[in-house]
């Protein structure tokens, strides 16, 4: 796993509640190339605190230098990326929650401020005939969303529903595609979750799922819910959608059960991956399971 030590160049409020940052200094550093990709940052601790690249182990956890303080890992998306006199540059979009290490960073970082960057990944897949394609999301998907859109070819169908908590947050969605989008205004962030599942399990979808493709991106009650749907409701492959939880709704509640069960999840979940083999909608399968089973 490649790590990156960059510097922030800028800072810009897109919308009141999503801010862009743009990075550079990442020498090396290479797109997948896929429009949801997305790098874990490693962020400081507090402001003014210096930047200690860690070891990555294989299970995914760092280890640091002795007496180095860790940095606070946060997962968010890269909205657009290029090279300006030599020097890689990505911007990273972050969606403002009230409080949080992320969003804390986000509204107080400035120029020449550190970070460490992950390698990127991503996971929207659509097959090359899939000509009509249902893509939901809330804020935090909105950056996702917006380089989707950007990358689509003419002749694309796409059906947009976007859930926000404040109509400010809207954003223009241009695209060479069909689309058709749906901002939807909830006063609660408690009713977010519900508002994404209905926007895919009220929607008419066939269970011939060949020419179609499903991508949700947002709270991940209602990316499980949503996935469930797809697979065990409408027997759709797993190719034929991803879903993926960015953000959990009380999650101080979630991680404090997360805790008490992380050892047993984590060894279910490799037998679960072993058993798997290279089968990803069986192991997503038998992982939902888990984490139904525990409360989660």
């Amino acid at each position: 796993m490649k790590t990156f030590a960059a510097t922030v160049l800028g800072r810009r409020q897109l919308t009141p509640h999503l801010v862009s940052i743009t990075l550079g200094g990442l020498e090396g550093w290479q797109s997948t190339g896929i429009p949801d990709e997305y790098v874990r940052l490693l962020l400081p601790s507090h402001p003014g605190a210096k930047i200690a690249l860690p070891t990555i182990n294989e299970d995914w956890s760092y280890t640091y230098p002795e007496g180095v303080e860790p940095l606070v890992p946060r997962v968010y998306t890269i909205s657009d990326h290029r090279v300006v006199d030599g020097d890689v540059r990505v911007d990273v979009d972050i969606a403002l929650h009230e409080q949080g290490a992320g969003s804390d960073w986000a509204r107080t970082c400035e120029p020449g401020d550190r970070v460490g960057v992950l390698e990127p990944h991503g996971l929207y897949r659509p097959a090359a005939d899939a000509r009509h394609q249902l893509l939901v999301c809330d804020i935090t998907g909105v950056p996702a969303l917006a380089r989707i859109l950007r990358e689509l070819d003419p002749g694309v169908v796409a059906e947009v529903h976007v859930v926000v908590g404040d109509a400010a947050d809207q954003v223009p969605l241009p695209s060479a595609a069909d689309v058709h989008a749906r901002w939807e205004v909830v006063d609660d962030e408690h009713l977010i979750p519900n508002a994404l599942e209905a926007a895919v399990t009220g929607r008419d979808l066939p269970a011939d799922w060949s020419g179609h493709y499903v991508w949700l991106a947002g709270e991940a009650r209602a990316s499980r819910a949503v996935r469930k749907h797809l697979r065990r409701g409408l027997g759709w492959p797993q190719a034929a959608f991803y879903t993926c939880g960015y953000w959990q709704i009380e999650a101080e509640k979630w991680n404090a059960r997360y805790e008490e069960v992380a050892e047993m999840i984590r060894v279910k979940a490799m037998a679960a991956y072993e058993r798997a083999g290279q089968d990803e909608g069986a192991y997503l399968d038998e992982l939902d399971d888990i984490y139904e089973s525990v409360g989660l």
